[in-house]
């Protein structure tokens, strides 16, 4: 298993950022222009924010990225690119076979002003216990401040796409079971939602599905005792997988940057028939 890349006490300190809205803490994925790639084709990708998986492309910025990285057979190697390019990802493969692209971005902190915005949230993740502890903690329910880094993943196929998933060591991330480009995935994706290296269970993943007409579905499944959400096929289209998992910040970081809410947000997009 690769070594755990970062601690929850580095997430906090590698980088702070600061934003207020709602608008900073929607879905995060990585775009590819093409699924499946023909050997010494390029990889181009979009990096994208929004919600229900329609969003604003993002630049390659150096400073808001802690590690990315693309994993094939070979092994794994650090992806770069030139400040501002939109795509951000310009990567040529080194290899044919699948093409794990692993991204994990510095921390951002945002104010919530509205307290009905942040119980629709954490009720809209399956975060319920959140709004409890809120309030068991003692935190006010305006002007409070919550911190949020992204993990995210995408799966891309060079040539016959052979290969699978894998653990590429960030504190928080979804590992698909199977190769959606040569298994046979009719009964449904497994995903594993890891936290810390370890299985999370009891987690809700939710599925956004594109089909060719552009028609959006969502579906919510929860993980089980390992940690594994069985997200089901839903035919020819682009997949992203979603989920966010919050933490309490340790009172340290809670002093120093007045965040007292820390959420992980963890996405994994790939292709069917295309």
């Amino acid at each position: 298993m690769p070594h755990l890349h970062n601690t929850v006490k580095q997430i906090l300190t590698l980088g702070i950022f600061l934003g207020t809205g709602m608008a900073n803490a929607h879905e995060f994925w990585i775009q590819p222009e093409d699924y499946r790639l023909e050997p010494e084709q390029m990889l181009v990708a979009d990096i994208r924010v929004g919600v229900d998986f329609l969003g604003d492309t993002q630049a390659y910025i150096s400073s808001t990225i802690n590690r990315f990285t693309l994993t094939d057979a070979n092994g794994l190697r650090e992806v770069t690119g030139r400040l501002g390019d939109i795509p951000a990802v310009n990567v040529m493969p080194d290899t044919e076979g699948l093409q794990v692209l692993s991204l994990f971005t510095t921390t951002s902190v945002l104010t919530w002003d509205a307290f009905q915005e942040f119980e629709d949230f954490a009720n809209l993740h399956g975060m319920g216990w959140v709004l409890e502890t809120h309030a068991e903690r003692g935190l006010p329910d305006t002007g409070f401040k919550e911190g949020y880094t992204r993990f995210v993943k995408s799966l891309t196929a060079v040539g016959d796409g052979a290969g699978q998933d894998r653990f590429t060591g960030m504190f928080f991330e979804l590992v698909a079971g199977l190769n959606p480009y040569t298994d046979d995935i009719s009964a449904g994706m497994p995903i594993t939602v890891l936290f810390k290296g370890e299985p999370l269970p009891d987690k809700q993943v939710d599925l956004f599905f594109r089909n060719p007409e552009g028609e959006l579905s969502r579906v919510s499944v929860i993980s089980d005792a390992q940690g594994l959400a069985i997200m089901p096929n839903m035919g020819t289209g682009e997949y992203m997988i979603n989920t966010v998992h919050m933490i309490q910040p340790f009172p340290a970081d809670i002093e120093r940057t007045g965040v007292v809410w820390h959420s992980l947000w963890g996405s994994i997009t790939y292709a069917l028939g295309q």
